[in-house]
């Protein structure tokens, strides 16, 4: 039997956590659901394997046992009688590969769901669950417990912030303003950005500075990568989050700016008001959303149609920035300006796009890597329906995502990020 640190059971924590979570919310979302398997329809990994265990309303069957057999008539009776099972250390380390590895907590179920339930969040749950009883796998552990020492999963320590900066600075003859006191924007970048993608750190700060606009980076808040999101550890979660915050708060900011990261995005926009109390004041917003007011009020202008002669070029939908924060007119609008001929739409795009397969923390799990192939195969399938040579995007993970499929699958395509478009294609 796998025991935790304290010699207890694993399934000792996680029915605790999953007790602590049944709240009112929680209690309708699952009386609500009729189990009818329309969101599985919805899931990329349902879709891409056929694996009926990748539904994602059995995703959250954990949680809904928990809730019947500690509150409900019904559910205490079949467990009496033993039509029903107790939890056992066996079904956390099952649940584990399921809702770790085979789900991106992209929450497109919750759109497909007739009854309007909010599948994501109490997968987020189970995850919560497991992350107490300590079933978390293995690689995405470790790249918690190093982002909580060291600040950054990708090993980005102050010393490497700053010899990364000074070298983008020199290397592309930027200006990026640092620990400025007083500027207006905060702007928060990824440690994939900074380690893996340094042009887009460029880009970004050229095209802040073309605009005009007052901002800074901090050194404090130069990581916004979440492990602890991706766990379900809210103290974890919470931590990290307050170093942005209280990054931004140090320097007497307006507003925040995440750049190209979206599970960061929805953390610090939605997720960190009902977790922790939120600095009043300061705003966040998207890198999508600046570049469209950008353009539309005229601070930046861009050359038509630069990019039209380079073949066409696709626009990839990130789950939590466009389907969940709403940013998918600006892109379109951008790429409508830099190549009006070239650019094509895949399909299904807007809020029906279908994920990368790599968020949520599974690109960082080994294990889920079949998965999480068979996924990016449907991606796949849908740049060549479009004839695409180029895809662009406004997430880096995705971009990770999309960098290391087509390395796998061995293709002829062109990835890159809104962002460094943007930057590229300015007028002088």
């Amino acid at each position: 039997m796998t025991t935790t640190s304290s010699g207890r059971s694993p399934t000792v924590p996680a029915l605790q956590t999953f007790v602590k979570e049944t709240g009112g919310w929680v209690a309708a979302q699952l009386e609500a659901c009729t189990r009818c398997g329309i969101c599985a329809e919805a899931c990329h990994f349902y879709q891409a394997t056929g694996n009926p265990e990748y539904a994602p309303v059995w995703k959250i069957e954990l949680l809904r046992r928990a809730y019947e057999q500690r509150f409900t008539i019904g559910g205490k009776l079949r467990l009496a009688v033993g039509l029903d099972k107790p939890i056992s250390d066996a079904d956390l380390a099952h649940w584990s590969t399921l809702v770790y590895e085979a789900c991106t907590m992209c929450n497109k179920c919750a759109i497909a769901c007739p009854m309007g339930i909010q599948i994501g969040p109490l997968i987020h749950e189970v995850r919560s669950a497991l992350s107490e009883a300590g079933v978390v796998p293995p690689e995405l552990l470790a790249a918690v417990v190093k982002q909580m020492a060291e600040g950054s999963p990708l090993g980005m320590t102050g010393d490497v912030w700053d010899s990364r900066l000074e070298w983008v600075a020199d290397e592309w003859e930027v200006e990026i303003p640092r620990d400025v006191q007083g500027a207006d924007t905060l702007v928060v970048f990824s440690s994939i950005e900074v380690m893996k993608f340094p042009g887009n750190v460029a880009a970004i700060a050229k095209i802040m500075n073309k605009a005009g606009e007052k901002w800074t980076v901090s050194s404090q808040a130069r990581e916004i990568v979440n492990f602890g999101f991706y766990e379900g550890n809210e103290h974890r979660t919470v931590e990290i989050l307050k170093r942005v915050f209280d990054g931004a708060k140090a320097l007497g900011v307006k507003r925040i700016v995440v750049t190209e990261c979206g599970h960061a995005y929805d953390a610090l926009r939605w997720t960190a008001a009902n977790l922790m109390d939120v600095p009043p004041g300061i705003s966040v917003t998207h890198i999508a959303g600046v570049l469209g007011d950008f353009v539309r009020s005229g601070r930046i202008k861009l050359k038509a149609g630069a990019f039209d002669h380079d073949g066409v070029i696709t626009f990839h939908d990130a789950c939590k920035i466009q389907r969940r924060g709403g940013h998918i007119n600006e892109p379109r609008e951008i790429l409508k300006i830099l190549a009006p001929n070239a650019f094509k739409e895949m399909s299904p795009n807007r809020e029906q796009a279908i994920c990368c397969g790599g968020g949520g923390g599974v690109i960082a799990i080994k294990s889920a890597d079949p998965q999480r192939y068979a996924v990016f195969q449907m991606k796949v399938d849908q740049v060549r329906k479009v004839g695409a040579q180029t895809v662009t995007m406004t997430c880096s993970n995705c971009r990770l995502q999309f960098t290391d499929g087509v390395a796998h699958f061995g293709l002829d395509l062109k990835v890159t990020g809104l962002a460094q478009m943007v930057a590229d294609a300015l007028e002088e």
